[in-house]
């Protein structure tokens, strides 16, 4: 089991239900684009219900003709959701195939072009999100007041989806690293994201219970608002001003190897004791090599709207940068 770690705001007040129904939870890439009507690569705009990512990759390798390799998307989107995203099927010398989704299929393809460059990992900036909460019960005055400080920013947890049900892939993760398992490589990716995760989560959630997750700390490093850049700083009078107007947040660790990206005395200490915690994990993050990068403990939610539907229900609109959790913010809201 995942632990329940703190909220910013404390506990909720409401509890509720999301994901009622795929409908309830909308997710769209924001992502600039213009074809080039040549090139080797088809990219595809696709709406699916109740798929994951990797099966609709699956399925237009098949119907193309192609190894899985050759299909690429920027991010992993919910199963229990409706989601639009980017697909890309590389396909040199080949016509550009009549793409057909069988009727039986819970996805389409809503638009389709060619281009010169493969769609890379990490490639869109945005997600937007609509969102609809039911059955709500409890004291609905304090929805608003939450939602007016989550405007301002709320932790910047990864989502109970990146750790499996009931925290499964942390017990896979485990069952590997000790030899027990043999994970193909996108299990393997996806545990070793899952191990990551929970180190920079645990991270965070000791933050919070120090009220320091979003005002900084000795030894911090910083990173710029959705750029994912980071430097060293210490907190003077202007790292304090950037980090109140949400220029800049303070950031976590992706466990990894050591290189330029190291935080020094309070923050240090911190997250030694995080790692010490997690040692088993930390040494098979370092076994496959991978090196330590920095996540923004806070996220500041872009055009944020939310409308009271009913009694007992409310709409959510928003975006994030890539990589963030619209979770993490219902989290934040209520119990669900």
């Amino acid at each position: 089991m995942l632990p329940d770690w703190p909220r910013a705001q404390g506990a909720p007040l409401v509890s509720g239900l999301l994901k009622a129904q795929p409908e309830d939870f909308v997710v769209e890439e924001v992502f600039d684009l213009e074809f080039s009507d040549d090139g080797e690569f088809d990219w595809l705009w696709i709406e699916k219900r109740g798929d994951n990512t990797e099966y609709v990759a699956k399925q237009l390798a098949r119907m193309a003709g192609v190894q899985p390799r050759a299909v690429t998307y920027s991010g992993q989107k919910d199963r229990h959701a409706v989601t639009r995203q980017w697909f890309c099927v590389h396909l040199p010398g080949k016509h550009k195939p009549e793409w057909s989704v069988p009727e039986n299929e819970t996805w389409q393809i809503l638009r389709q072009g060619r281009h010169r460059q493969k769609l890379r990992l990490g490639s869109h900036r945005y997600n937007r999100f609509i969102l609809r909460l039911s059955d709500l019960d409890g004291d609905l005055t304090d929805l608003d007041a939450r939602l007016q400080v989550i405007s301002e920013g709320f932790p910047n947890y990864f989502g109970e989806q990146r750790f499996g049900h009931g925290g499964g892939n942390i017990d896979a993760c485990r069952q590997w690293f000790t030899g027990q398992l043999t994970p193909g490589r996108f299990d393997r990716g996806m545990y070793l994201s899952a191990a990551r995760s929970l180190i920079f989560n645990t991270v965070l959630a000791e933050r919070i219970k120090a009220g320091n997750w979003n005002t900084g700390l000795n030894g911090d490093m910083f990173s710029l608002r959705d750029s994912g850049s980071v430097f060293l700083a210490d907190i003077d009078a202007e790292i304090s001003t950037r980090l109140a107007s949400g220029d800049i947040h303070p950031s976590g660790p992706l466990y990894g190897k050591a290189g330029k990206l190291e935080v020094s005395a309070d923050v240090a200490q911190l997250e030694d004791k995080v790692y010490a915690e997690f040692s088993d994990l930390c040494a098979g993050l370092m076994k496959n090599n991978l090196t330590m990068e920095r996540r923004a403990l806070r996220v500041i939610p872009k055009d944020l709207q939310w409308q009271q539907l009913d009694d007992r229900s409310l709409s959510l609109a928003f975006s994030l940068p890539r990589g963030c959790f619209a979770t993490a913010l219902v989290r934040e809201l209520i119990n669900y």
